[in-house]
């Protein structure tokens, strides 16, 4: 199987072979391979025997104490920034190997989450939203199977929510996802109808509370402001720059870059990759030239990757994020949709800390593992 591991050897192969290609992923990134070394006295080997052996499916070790002792003694470091945003993701040859989940773990995890949803519906106020939210000044969107709710405890000046008919954030079909959409773009209009100075839609969904949300139930956060928030803005100057410095479009080489590695995939005009420099865990980058509310094939790709998320990797808890260009402006700034695995409810240890925070992401997850699944569900 492809690994993030062997990045180095297909970087490589690209300069010998094909230079304009290397050209290319050396114009957007830098990348940095290093061998970090220790050395583990014997009381200790014991413990690490345990802690870092492959296991089979009853939980057994399988590696023997040498084979562990040389992976955890000299570990590959790999380094990729990109030049252009400053995104910057670290991967570790140790945590990059580690075996999928197991299905008993799988199935541990799916019954946690399932009780702690049906347990938090019986005195869920977004099951009542109308009588137990506050509305915008212009009332609600109300689609099939979503209505919008002013935020409570407000974002920004314009900060709602979409709630979902459906209290449990995991049970959605194509038709609902579709509508939950809907909803959230037809507020960003009734905003800007209403305010106009307000141009700029950004689309939120946290789901469960490790991704952020204060409730079970499922719903979205819509907002609207006059600029762009702030990493957006990051991502439409460095789109720009590159423009003007290379003559190029950011975003279309961004892809390329992602196919060249065998990282990308595509529904129709829709493009996605597993990116090399994710901000955490599995993150799906997907780029759409064309309104996700109203594209069949934008809609069609973001369900069937969250469906990928949910059904075939076991995450539950995950944050999207849609930044969109300004409503009625020629800007060609594209649909930029983004998804990030946050990691196990049961677990008790936080999934970012000081690294994440202020110096690099570190990142478990390899993305040829992520995209191996995707393709199997396009």
């Amino acid at each position: 199987m492809n690994s993030i591991l062997d990045i180095e050897k297909r970087i490589e192969s690209l300069q010998e072979t094909d230079k304009k290609s290397y050209n290319l992923l050396k114009q957007i990134y830098r990348f940095d391979f290093g061998m970090g070394e220790q050395v583990i006295p014997d009381s200790f080997k014991t413990k690490v025997l345990n802690y870092f052996g492959h296991r089979d499916d009853t939980g057994k070790v399988i590696d023997s104490a040498e084979e562990v002792l040389d992976r955890i003694q000299e570990q590959k470091i790999i380094k990729i920034n990109n030049k252009w945003t400053g995104e910057g993701t670290l991967f570790n040859s140790i945590r990059a190997e580690r075996p999928g989940i197991r299905e008993k773990d799988k199935d541990k995890e799916k019954k946690h989450i399932f009780k702690l949803i049906e347990e938090s519906g019986k005195e869920c106020d977004f099951c009542h939203p109308e009588k137990y939210t506050p509305e915008d000044v212009f009332g609600r969107i109300r689609g099939k199977h979503s209505i919008t709710a002013a935020n409570l405890a407000k974002y920004d000046v314009w900060s709602s929510l979409v709630i979902f008919k459906n209290h449990n954030p995991l049970k959605f079909s194509l038709e609902e996802f579709s509508d939950y959409l809907e909803t959230g773009f037809t507020w960003f209009q009734s905003v800007n109808m209403h305010s106009p100075q307000f141009r700029f839609p950004f689309f939120i969904w946290n789901c469960l509370p490790r991704a952020g949300a204060s409730q079970i139930h499922g719903h979205c956060q819509i907002l609207m402001s006059k600029e762009p928030y702030a990493k957006v803005e990051i991502l439409q100057k460095a789109s720009q720059e590159y423009g003007i410095e290379t003559g190029d479009d950011y975003f279309q080489d961004l892809y390329a870059v992602h196919r060249l590695l065998g990282l990308s995939g595509s529904q129709g005009d829709v493009r996605f990759f597993a990116s090399i420099t994710p901000v955490k865990e599995k993150e799906v980058v997907i780029i759409s030239s064309k309104n996700p509310s109203t594209d069949t094939d934008a809609k069609k790709t973001i369900f069937r990757i969250l469906r990928c998320f949910i059904d075939l990797m076991g995450v539950y808890s995950f944050n999207l994020s849609i930044s969109c260009p300004p409503i009625d402006d020629g800007t060609p700034y594209p649909y930029l949709i983004r998804i990030v695995d946050r990691g196990s409810l049961m677990k008790s240890t936080a999934d970012i800390g000081g690294m994440e925070l202020y110096g690099s992401s570190v990142v478990a997850d390899d993305p040829y593992k992520i995209i191996a699944m995707l393709k199997s569900v396009f």
